[in-house]
């Protein structure tokens, strides 16, 4: 696709957002309209089985610049969003969530400070997370900081809802690895950004598809993506119990030429519970890494279309 007549495409991945498609759109026509009369909004069904699709398909009907994808089955958010970006004509794109927590009103300022061409990542940063649980807040605190040791990139407060120039999009679309983390990958790019801060709202309507477990696991999956820390940890530890089994060593054979040795049965299970335990952590912190290059070796595609309305 080329990017001819398109100055501004909106990338929204939905997945069971029935409900809030028509006053997503909305509200992003009414923030859009004032500033440009060129922007397509591409909806990104993630096998969804609420009616999401026909929605789109309804909206499309109404409005052509309403476009949609609709994957074969629920592939994730970040396959979703490489999917729209696949897709996407505009000279810049801008990802955002369509439950309304990204408020459209954001977007204009994006697309101001995009166009005095200093900069080619336009970030929505976190200022407040309302109606957030406690819980959630704290884990992702220690997730950020986790990630800013282990990554070198700094996540806090970051969201997925940003501005990108063409020429961002096109150096994250040359970055074919399977395990995508979107977040990330528009870090490490690197090009010239700025950030701007937005309340986070609560959910238009429905509830949040991102359990405690997900998130987990999209933590984990950021880390390993981008760090190779966690294997080099290993080393430190391995290194660590070799010079202690050095000195325990030679404190045994000390006690023994002294005749002073003592059976130390307890000692001897809680050191090899210690050991066994870490190198079974050892153990699965190198298969999660074997994981991902089985992932990518085999070379599937990021995501398969069911249908598209363009």
């Amino acid at each position: 696709m080329n990017s001819e007549n398109v100055e501004i495409s909106l990338v929204s991945p939905a997945y069971n957002e029935v409900e809030n498609i028509a006053r997503f759109t909305r509200a992003v026509c009414d923030a859009l309209e004032p500033e440009t009369s060129s922007f397509e909004l591409i909806f990104v069904d993630d096998g969804s089985d609420d009616g999401t699709w026909e929605e789109v398909v309804s909206m499309h009907s109404a409005d052509p610049r309403v476009k949609g994808l609709q994957l074969s089955r629920n592939f994730g958010k970040e396959a979703a969003l490489t999917a729209g970006l696949d897709a996407a004509r505009g000279a810049a794109v801008i990802v955002l969530d369509c439950d309304l927590q990204h408020p459209p009103s954001v977007i204009p300022e994006m697309i101001r400070a995009w166009r005095q061409g200093r900069v080619l990542v336009v970030e929505a940063v976190k200022r407040q997370r309302l109606g957030e649980p406690w819980i959630r807040k704290t884990s992702s605190t220690v997730f950020n900081q986790l990630a800013k040791a282990l990554t070198g990139v700094d996540f806090a407060n970051a969201s997925d809802f940003k501005l990108v120039d063409r020429r961002a999009v096109d150096a994250l679309k040359s970055m074919r690895e399977r395990r995508c983390f979107f977040r990330g990958m528009s870090a490490w790019v690197g090009f010239p950004r700025m950030q701007l801060e937005f309340d986070v709202d609560s959910r238009a309507a429905g509830s949040s598809k991102w359990t405690s477990g997900r998130l987990l696991w999209l933590a984990w999956q950021a880390i390993t993506s981008y760090s190779s820390v966690p294997l080099r940890i290993i080393h430190l530890v391995g290194a660590g119990f070799m010079v202690l089994a050095v000195l325990l060593f030679v404190r045994a054979m000390q006690l023994k030429l002294m005749g002073a040795a003592v059976s130390g049965f307890t000692t001897v299970i809680i050191l090899l519970l210690i050991v066994g335990g870490l190198v079974l952590l050892c153990l699965a912190i190198i298969a999660e890494y074997v994981i991902a290059i089985y992932d990518e070796v085999k070379e599937r595609p990021r995501y398969i279309l069911r249908d598209a309305i363009r």
